[in-house]
Formats: structure tokens, sequence, C-alpha cells
């Protein structure tokens, strides 16, 4: 017999209804919600909306979404990484063994689960919103709320397209069975819940846009109420948009919304501070990022980021070992960010220096990315960037290069490659194909450790190659390149069909 599990599962209900009592301040929300009435009821207030919408940004924080998994899980499957055995996590991921990657085939949810959870509280929210009767003063705080709703919702909706389904143009034909299911309506009692199929990715991502200029048109109204980056604003709107349309190859998309993010207030750190942004609370370049706030949200040193990454608690010393260094650079990524080097044979590249020889107090010293470094001056304890401000200018030059507009990508390049200390380029000395390997390697370079490599391969059809004793990489044809959809999404809707090969 059939029983209601995952997306809606009944006994999940509690949980779906807004997660409450995780949130970033429940005393906004004097009723818990113990029933869907209750759930119903809290959503008519705009306290009510507020802790709703921070309910959606604790779910952020779980470690199969942006705790860890949407970074380090990438980086382990793809060619930045290798695992080192130091407590046996990820070493399958990194051999890109079948099951093993963002949950199982045979798992309760993992990223698919927490995602639609967090797509449900949006859609609440959504479907509340429009009816709270608000003081004209709180009328902006509404559409704020509204607006980050959007936002999230499109995330989390590109987040599982990019895990679960093939992107648009790289589409193995006779094994692709489509994009995600698509629910738009809040579900708070077993009476709503529905189960429907997956919908065609073109269908996804045309949903994925109308969300993003929902939240671009909302949070234009009311921008003050969503303070960067631990909020969604326009800019960040306007950068995801940027995003998703370079995975849909929707080019001119992309220049557009990545022109009108680099234009907002925050902006592209300077050679001289970029390094130093890393060690600070909040990454100045971020647009956007979950933030990570209190000791009680310490994922703590079994599987948070700077575990994960690093054995070190502090830079430089070498003394005191902390997490495990479960995932770290591999020797022919660190000679890449080596290559080009002064006449004295001098490493250029600045971002060289996040990457350091971690302790031996866990076996063998490794170089390890210190990116992620308890830099809320707590062990285990770091916001997450999800989106900086680098990316907009690589998405517009990889756009720029794909519509002919070549002196507009390699201005757009060297806008990276000279704020990394690396020398600017003609166009004689790169031009055709090879500017557009340089733009990936410059992605590749910027974004190492933060969760992009592995879905840049993707998404252009790559296959990943790997040393040996990693499993040797595999062929994007390989069916492992997609993740299987969890065992009891498939066992209660019968209207999903499991990707190919599981």
């Amino acid at each position: 017999m059939r029983t209601h599990k995952l997306i809606l599962s009944a006994s999940l209900l509690t949980t779906i209804l807004l997660g409450v009592t995780a949130c970033k301040d429940s005393s906004l929300l004097e009723v818990k919600p113990r029933t869907a009435v209750d759930s119903e009821t809290a959503l008519k207030t705009i306290e009510g909306l507020d802790a709703g919408i921070n309910g959606i940004y604790d779910r952020l924080q779980s470690v199969v979404l942006y705790g860890r998994d949407m970074l380090a899980v990438s980086e382990a499957l793809g060619d930045n990484a290798q695992f080192t055995n130091k407590s046996g996590r990820l070493a399958n991921e990194n051999r890109n063994v079948a099951n093993n990657t963002f949950g199982t085939a045979t798992s309760s949810g993992g990223s698919w689960l927490t995602a639609y959870l967090a797509i449900n509280q949006a859609n609440l929210i959504l479907d509340n919103a429009g009816t709270v009767t608000v003081a004209a003063a709180d009328t902006a705080r509404r559409n704020s709320y509204q607006g980050q709703a959007y936002f999230l919702r499109a995330l989390m909706y590109h987040d599982l397209m990019r895990i679960y389904a093939y992107d648009p143009g790289v589409e193995v034909a006779s094994q692709n069975k489509g994009g995600v299911p698509i629910l738009l309506t809040g579900v708070s009692d077993q009476s709503k819940i529905t189960f429907p199929a997956r919908a065609p990715i073109a269908d996804v991502y045309k949903q994925i846009y109308s969300d993003l200029q929902s939240a671009i048109t909302a949070l234009g109204r009311s921008n003050a109420y969503a303070v960067a980056p631990n909020y969604a604003n326009v800019q960040a709107a306007n950068a995801l948009f940027s995003r998703v349309a370079l995975y849909n190859k929707d080019y001119s998309t992309v220049v557009r919304y990545a022109t009108a993010a680099i234009a907002g207030s925050i902006k592209l750190s300077d050679n001289a501070s970029y390094v130093g942004g890393w060690r600070a609370p909040k990454q100045p370049e971020s647009l956007f990022e979950v933030q990570f706030a209190v000791a009680s949200e310490n994922i703590g040193v079994n599987t948070s980021l700077q575990t994960t990454y690093t054995t070190l608690v502090r830079p430089g010393d070498r003394g005191t070992t902390g997490g495990f260094g479960d995932l770290v650079p591999t020797t022919a990524f660190i000679a890449d960010l080596e290559a080009e080097k002064s006449a004295t044979g001098a490493v250029l590249d600045i971002r060289r220096q996040l990457y350091e020889l971690g302790t031996a107090g866990r076996g063998t010293a490794f170089i390890e990315t210190t990116k992620f470094l308890g830099k809320n001056g707590t062990i285990n304890l770091d916001n997450v960037p999800v989106i900086r401000v680098s990316e907009l200018y690589l998405n517009r030059a990889e756009a720029n290069y794909f519509l002919g507009n070549t002196a507009d990508a390699l201005a757009d390049l060297n806008v990276i490659r000279t704020r990394s200390g690396l020398p600017a380029r003609t166009a004689t000395e790169l031009s055709g194909i090879a500017l557009l390997n340089e733009i990936y390697r410059q992605a590749r370079l910027e974004f190492g450790f933060e969760g992009h490599r592995w879905f840049d391969l993707k998404r252009t059809g790559k296959d990943v190659v790997k040393a040996t004793a990693q499993g040797g990489g595999l062929a994007y044809t390989d069916f492992r390149i997609l993740a299987p959809i969890p065992l009891n999404e498939l066992s209660t809707n019968v209207s999903i069909r499991q990707n190919f090969g599981y």
C-alpha cells in the first residue's frame, strides 16, 4: 500500500508547514504550526510572513543543501578535488561510484526532499502574502517577503534541475526523462497533496524565469527590507537570472541580467582586498550567501565545510588540528593556479594564497583550501557564498563569446584576470576556442571549492577526467552524470520516472 511520503508526506506536514521552530526569530510567530490551521493562521500576519521567510533561509543551511553538499559533493564529483580518506567521507563521491551523489536511489530524500520542503514553504508564503492586511508602512515589507519567496523558489528549482536533470542543449536524448515536478501551490493539509510528473526541461526553465521576473519586480519596490547578502535583493535576483540563463544557453538574457547586477551596489573586490575578503565574516563580493549566525546553527566537526576542506583552524597554524580535510585540491588544480609566474618565478595568481599546507594531525598533510575557516570566530561556523560578483563577469564573458562579441568577452575576462594578479590578455593572444577555454579556466580557478565545477562540466556536456585513484572520471553520456530520484518519491508518486541507469 502506498503511503504519502517525501515531498508532501503526512508525517512531515508540520515540518513542511513553515519550519517555524527553526526560524531565525521564532518569537515573531506566537502560535507554532502544530496543525494545518495553525500554519494558515500564522501566515495571515506580517510577523508570520517574516518568520516563514526566515524558515526558508534556515532550511538552506541543511547539510544536503548549502551547509555542505551543494559545494562539497559537487567538488567531489568533479575534477578539482581528491579525497584523503581521513574520515572516509566523500571517497565514493570522488570516485563517482553509482548511487553516491546528492543522495542515493534508496535514500529517503536528501537534496530532493529538502529542496521541495523549501519550495513548499515559499508556496505557502506566496499563497497567503497577498491576502495579509497590513498598514501602509508595511506594504513594502510584504512586497519584500513575496520577492524573496520567488527568489528562493527559483533557486531551489534551478538547483534541483542542476542535480537531477540534463541541462538545455546537452541532453542525451535516449536517456532524458525530463525535468522535475513543478509545484506552485502550498500544501498545508493532505487534501492539497498532488503527485505531478516531471515537467519538460523547457517548462521548468520557463517557470524559473517567471519566478525571477516576479522577484525582481517585487524586490524593486522594497529593496530596503532585503539586505544583502543574507537576504535576497534585486541585485542577487538579477545575478541568479544571469546564471539560470547561462545554463539555458539564452545568451542575450545572460548579458542583460549580468549587466544589471554588475550595476548594483556590491562590487568586485580589488587585487589588494580579495584574499582578505575570505577572512571576513561576510565575503565582500557576496550577492547572496547562506548565513550561519549562532552556535546552534553550527553543523559540527563531521560535515561542516571547514572540516570537509581543511584540518586547519586558522591560517598558518599547523600546530593545531581541527577538521578532517576530507577533500583537497588535486595536484593538477594547484599546478593550474601556479601556472602563470613572474620573471623571477613568483606565482602571480593571488588566489593561490587561499590554499596552504594543512596539519599532519590526522595523517598525511595535504594542501587544502582555506576559503572556509570559521570566519565567524567559531570553528565550523561559516557563512556560505552562493552568488558572488565575479560570477557575473564570467557569465557575461561566456555569453558574449557565443554571441560573437569577443571584444566584450575578452574585456570581462581581463577584469577577473587582473583582479587575480594576472596580466590582461590581448585579442592576438586569445581568440577563438582559446578565448572560451580561458573563460572556463578562470571560472574553475575563481570558484574552486565553491561548488561550481561539476555543474559547469555538466552544463557544457564535458567528460569528467580524473586520475585512476579517483575512479578515472566518467563520460558525459554516463548515467552517473545525473543523481537518482529517491526511492521514497518513486514509491509515493507513480507519475515520476527514475533517471536512466538506476
